[in-house]
């Protein structure tokens, strides 16, 4: 991989970017721990806890109007001021929650402007970053954000185990330097040429609608592309909802173990191969990433499932690190495409739009997918949500394969 050749202005951007890395890494570890210490020391029930899985993707539905204003925004870079304050800082008020429904409705109002963040930060990659060195760049900041979310999650995990109530002071940390990650972006000034139109009113929740229509529409290879993101993540929002059961009611890990399994080990390949796999990203179809990242998923659960196959505890454990690990690795191509897919199929269109779709649609899934898991648990038990989601992850494997060998880029490939 060559090392990096950089404008000056890129540099400038660069710098931004990975100190804005390192704070996200705290956010991220909210994201990963937060089903935990909701089914742990909130004592949440089942279906408590099938919200909350729910709040992170069925609140990016706001994310196609969130686009559709940065599309119409001449400086996006403001938006990351808003996102600091009621996307990061207010999770402080996690100092007075007492219950699992407060904890609910906190993280509703945190994911409702989060849901903002990575449409106006793709913006910044599209505008500034020219296009043969994105990948790399995002590559390398997601890396930073990993090691610091496992680094983190390791001494919240051992800080539990000392004292759960501690969890407060734990959320705390997280809205502190989450705030940061978001205000260094602010000063990353992106401002487009356009001119500011006056929009009517009922035109701000239909336009967005339609210009997702617009685009689904005309470009295929990109709907295609959703279109095997929303079979993956059916299995993927799955697992979200009985990995959490599975570790605190089946193996019945401690706070330590739990987020070593759930946000060290399974870092641990995104950690390593983010750079590699972006610096891949931005010279393959990113469809091609698809193919191995939903394959290898497959492994995944089943992996979880066998685990319980043995007597020896240690093994155990062994068995269920082994899947996670399995996991981080699959992770780091596919979070690469989920988060740079969208900037590949946009080209010279705004990609905020293209990004809001994406994540809008994971809304959708994330509105079925828990209260699949939920009916399946009271059927089969955990290890049916298993077993469904591995046969999520191949039909999405195989339907990738079928999309690439359509896009226009595999084409013109076989015609050379």
């Amino acid at each position: 991989m060559k090392i990096l050749k950089l404008k000056k202005e890129e540099k400038k951007v660069f710098v931004h970017l990975i100190i804005s890395a390192f704070f996200y890494g705290f956010f991220l570890s909210f994201i990963l721990i937060k089903e935990i210490i909701a089914r742990k020391a909130l004592d949440a029930t089942d279906f408590q806890l099938s919200l909350l899985v729910m709040i992170f993707p069925v609140t990016s539905v706001f994310s196609i109007w969130w686009g559709k204003l940065l599309e119409r925004t001449i400086d996006k870079s403001k938006y990351f001021l808003l996102i600091s304050l009621f996307g990061r800082l207010l999770l402080a008020c996690g100092l007075i929650i007492s219950n699992m429904n407060q904890f609910l409705i906190l993280s509703l109002i945190i994911f409702i402007f989060h849901s903002s963040y990575i449409p106006a930060r793709n913006s910044i990659y599209q505008k500034k970053i020219y296009k043969f060195s994105r990948g790399k760049i995002f590559g390398i900041t997601l890396s930073i954000t990993t090691l610091i979310s496992m680094i983190f999650s390791y001494i919240a995990g051992r800080t539990l185990d000392f004292n759960e109530n501690f969890f407060k002071y734990i959320l705390l940390i997280i809205a502190l330097m989450g705030f940061f990650d978001s205000l260094i972006l602010f000063f990353i000034k992106n401002k487009s040429n356009k001119e500011k139109k006056k929009v009517k009113f009922y035109n701000i929740f239909t336009d967005p609608l339609k210009r997702s229509w617009e685009i689904l529409k005309r470009n295929k290879d990109f709907r295609r592309f959703e279109i095997g993101f929303m079979i993956y993540g059916m299995g993927f929002l799955m697992m979200m909802l009985a990995v959490p059961i599975f570790l605190v009611d089946i193996m019945k890990f401690n706070y330590t173990t739990s987020f070593l399994a759930k946000a060290v080990v399974a870092q641990i390949g995104l950690f390593l191969l983010a750079p590699f796999m972006g610096y891949l990203h931005d010279r393959f179809h990113p469809t091609k990433f698809t193919i191995f990242s939903f394959g290898m998923l497959i492994l995944y659960p089943f992996i979880l499932l066998i685990s319980q196959f043995f007597d020896i505890y240690n093994l155990q454990v062994l068995i269920v690190f082994i899947g996670f690990f399995i996991f981080g690795v699959a992770r780091a191509a596919d979070t690469v495409v989920w988060n740079m897919g969208s900037v590949y199929f946009a080209k010279d269109e705004d990609s905020s739009m293209y990004q809001s779709i994406h994540v809008t649609l994971m809304g959708i899934r994330g509105i079925i997918a828990p209260m699949l898991s939920v009916l399946i648990k009271k059927m089969l038990n955990t290890n049916g949500i298993f077993i469904f989601s591995s046969l999520f992850f191949l039909a999405a494997s195989m339907y990738s394969l079928h999309s690439y060998k359509l896009s226009d880029y595999y084409i013109k490939l076989r015609g050379n």
